[in-house]
């Protein structure tokens, strides 16, 4: 029976059918497309006959945009994006607006340009959280991204945006890659011209401090002044003028940062000048309120160029997903290129040289040569052929190739990594988050010393001129900026490097966690060893060859569809040996049997091919760090060959263990299998602490035995079928086996899939938590030594200045060089 037709576009309705009435007439559709489409066309004015609907240039315009399927691979994909899209929600053309979760709410992404510390990114919050309606504010210096959820009802995107605005940041769409490189320019635009009239503002100022060793006119004092004021009015304004709303609303909104103290600073200069000038006064400090902002301006210019270059790697990986993909339909069998949301799983795709491949997915035909660098961190191209898996983000060297994809977007491997490395960057340690604490109290203490300071200077006689100036003084030279980026610029420079070495860093307090691991616990199967059961070599009777015995067993083992039967094809694949049709083939509980030219063969256990028992040295033992098992092929009862399976030991492993002993840490080897060959296995690798048999509960158990004993335990397994013992664990480290990452329990995830890997993310974790011991510590120490220097007298606004831009230039530094030596 052939399935009705949709209405419309006369495709059959295989994928089931939208439901519409119009005119008393009931219609089904294949699509919510065609039913808008036929919809509007009722209401048009361009035909009155709905059979000539098609012939409309409303309808070619719809199915060339896509509206509607032109063939039925088409509907396909729109029937497939309907189910995902499914409850609907308004999406802005950004992405920042998403499907509405069970409260209500929908999901809000920015980035905001302009944040200068941990400081701004707590002002933005507290801002955005008083607005009715706001759910969930985060906003992350680190990544520069503005997130919160909303209810609809009750506020508005543009709302949202406008309150960040109104603080003087700016803010755009997550996709607005270009916006962020105007903003850039912009600054070194104000950069430079606030720093060419400050230049004339000190020259000038020279000029007039003469005033005090000589006599000066009124009417010469009035032409050198006067352009002074000028141009320190412009630097004012237009170069301290982001920097100042940024003071201004975080005085108001109860959130005063490090834009509060300079410009503070800078606008007690500036209007006690102003005063001195009207007054006729010749103690003015235009200068310094004009070299405040510059030397500021000059030090964020700096600090953001030395931001992207750590975060260089991270944007490159961020950019791996690609915009496009080559399509394969069945009007289009060559492939076109299409935008990359309207690939769907099951659709095929091409890829060639020098294209970045877009989803996860299976070579239907073809070969290549793939670059898988950019997710392993392993430099050596990876040859796959028909029937080999491929990853989204990998980049194809040579050759071609036509997959099926099996998972798109953010399904993929890729998707999976740049959201958990975002989410990575966006989490705060503890000690960060105790900082961050004590930043929102330090600026309001030292606005109150600088007060203070001021107050006490005129009660103890000196000048107004003085005491106005060591307040300004203790104002700029506190400015906690260094100690703001101290944590985040070394956490940052820590994930990209990582990345960099195919590390996935899950989870920021892993850098942390893992300077006190002293007990390491490994996981057997997929982890010590490949967890690969396969045949390894073949051991014929005299008067038979592998290759026959090779082809008698794949046609055997096409039957069943175990472990052993995938290992002799993919054997005898691997070999290019076509297996032998057999006939009249029985699948046994221990064995397939069957006949084959003529011969009844048999594979299996010793007891099923041959009738005799087995001893357990034959059916398992170690050899050379392989734990082998033997099956047996028999030709008319006698026997003929003896298969070898085993599952090898990674080659990495041994000298990982050695290294890891070197560095004072115990280990453990663990394992669901028996204990007899869990404990040989660990006997290969110089282990002398090993368990076998255990279930998942157990392992837990067993990490909480070692935590009772005062260890601080690491895990290392897959992820997935050690997540119980991964979660009682102070350290947990999955050994990527090419499962979904979004269901690893873990905090740093090894995505070559080879444990020694822990060998370059200890190391790394080491330099990464000195530099943020060194940033602290100097951070800490120049505030200390600082503050009381200035309150004594002993420093000018403009040598605070400096300092405090010093500060910030040795942290930046101290951060480059964990970079540079990578």
């Amino acid at each position: 029976m052939m399935p009705a037709k949709c209405d419309l576009c006369g495709l059959p309705l295989r994928y089931g059918a939208v439901s519409h009435s119009a005119n008393d007439q009931s219609l089904r559709f294949c699509c919510h497309g065609c039913r808008m489409v036929f919809t509007m066309l009722l209401e048009s004015t361009e035909v009155d006959d709905p059979a000539r609907f098609k012939e409309t240039d409303l309808y070619r315009q719809c199915v060339a945009a896509g509206v509607i399927p032109a063939s039925e691979d088409d509907l396909r994909r729109i029937r497939e994006r309907e189910k995902q899209e499914t409850p609907t929600a308004a999406r802005s053309i950004g992405g920042e607006e998403a499907a509405p979760d069970p409260s209500g709410t929908l999901a809000f992404d920015g980035v905001v340009d302009g944040m200068w510390c941990t400081a701004c990114a707590w002002v933005i919050e507290k801002a955005v959280s008083r607005l009715a309606g706001v759910q969930a504010v985060t906003c992350h210096f680190s990544t520069d991204r503005l997130r919160c959820r909303y209810r609809p009802d009750r506020v508005a995107p543009d709302q949202i945006r406008e309150s960040v605005t109104r603080l003087g940041y700016g803010i755009r769409d997550t996709e607005a890659g270009t916006a962020g490189q105007q903003v850039q320019r912009r600054e070194l635009v104000r950069l430079a011209i606030t720093g060419l009239l400050s230049a004339n503002v000190m020259m000038l100022s020279w000029a007039l401090y003469a005033g005090f060793f000589t006599t000066l006119d009124n009417d010469a004092v009035s032409k050198i002044s006067l352009p002074i004021v000028a141009m320190a009015a412009v630097v004012f304004v237009y170069g301290g003028g982001p920097m100042l709303r940024k003071a201004w609303f975080g005085m108001i909104h109860r959130a005063p940062g490090m834009e509060t103290l300079v410009g503070m600073a800078a606008g007690c200069a500036f209007i006690y000048s102003l005063f001195n000038w009207l007054t006729g006064s010749i103690h003015l400090y235009f200068d310094t309120a004009c070299m405040l902002i510059t030397l500021v301006l000059l030090g964020k210019v700096l600090e953001q160029q030395a931001k992207g270059r750590v975060r260089r790697d991270l944007d490159s990986f961020f950019a791996m997903q690609p915009a496009k993909v080559r399509l394969i339909t069945e009007t289009h069998p060559a492939g076109r290129y299409v935008a990359i949301g309207q690939l769907a799983p099951g659709d095929r795709f091409a890829a060639e040289a020098d294209e970045i491949i877009p989803a996860d997915g299976r070579v239907e035909s073809g070969t290549a040569a793939i670059d898988e660098s950019s997710l392993t961190g392993e430099p050596r191209p990876v040859a796959v052929k028909t029937g080999d898996s491929i990853k989204s983000g990998t980049r194809m060297i040579d050759g071609r190739v036509i997959a099926s994809a099996e998972k798109v977007g953010d399904d993929t491997i890729l998707g999976q990594m740049i959201a958990i490395m975002t989410r990575s960057l966006e989490q705060k340690s503890a000690f960060e988050g105790r900082t961050d604490r004590m930043l929102k109290w330090f600026v309001p203490i030292i606005i109150t010393l600088a007060g203070g300071t001021g107050l006490l200077c005129a009660m103890a006689g000196l000048t107004v001129n003085q005491a106005v100036v060591r307040a300004v003084t203790v104002m700029v030279i506190s400015c906690p900026c260094a100690l703001g980026v101290a944590i985040p610029m070394a956490r940052l420079a820590g994930i990209s490097l990582a990345g960099r070495r195919g590390i996935l860093v899950r989870d920021i307090e892993s850098f942390e966690r893992s300077g006190a691991v002293d007990t390491v616990v490994f996981d057997k199967t997929g982890t010590i060893t490949h967890g690969r059961w396969q045949l390894s070599h073949i051991q014929c009777e005299p008067g038979y060859h592998p290759a026959r015995i090779t082809a008698w067993a794949a046609g055997l083992e096409q039957a069943s569809d175990h472990d052993i039967a995938r290992s002799v094809t993919a054997y005898a694949h691997a070999q290019g040996i076509a297996p032998t049709v057999a006939a009249d083939i029985r699948v046994h509980a221990d064995g397939v049997q069957g006949r084959l030219d003529g011969k009844m063969v048999s594979i299996g256990s010793r007891g099923f091919a041959r009738g005799e028992e087995a001893s357990p040295e034959e059916v398992a033992e170690e050899s050379e760090g392989t734990l082998t098992s033997r099956v047996f092929l028999s030709i008319d009862n006698r026997p003929a060959a003896t298969l070898i399976f085993g599952d090898t030991i990674r080659p990495t492993v041994p000298s990982m263990i050695d290294a890891l002993k070197r560095d004072s840490r115990e280990i453990h080897l663990i394992s669901g299998d028996g204990d007899a060959a869990t404990r040989e296995v660990a006997r290969a690798i110089g282990l002398n602490d090993a368990r076998g048999g255990l279930l998942p509960s157990d392992k837990a158990n067993y990490i909480d035995a070692l935590k009772d004993m005062g260890r601080q335990v690491a895990m290392v397994g897959d992820g997935i079928n050690d997540a119980a013992a991964m979660a009682r664990s102070y350290l947990a480290v999955a050994v990527h086996s090419g499962q979904g990452l979004a269901r690893e329990a873990a905090h740093i995830t090894l995505m070559r899939g080879d444990p020694s890997q822990l060998l370059d993310f200890f190391p790394l974790a080491r330099q990464v938590n000195r530099k943020v011991a060194q940033n602290l510590w100097c951070a800490w120490i120049y505030n200390l030594v600082s503050v009381p220097i200035a309150m004594n007298g002993m420093l000018t606004p403009l040598v605070a200045a400096t300092a405090m831009l010093l500060s910030s230039l040795t942290v930046i530094g101290n951060t480059l060089l964990l970079v540079r030596r990578d």
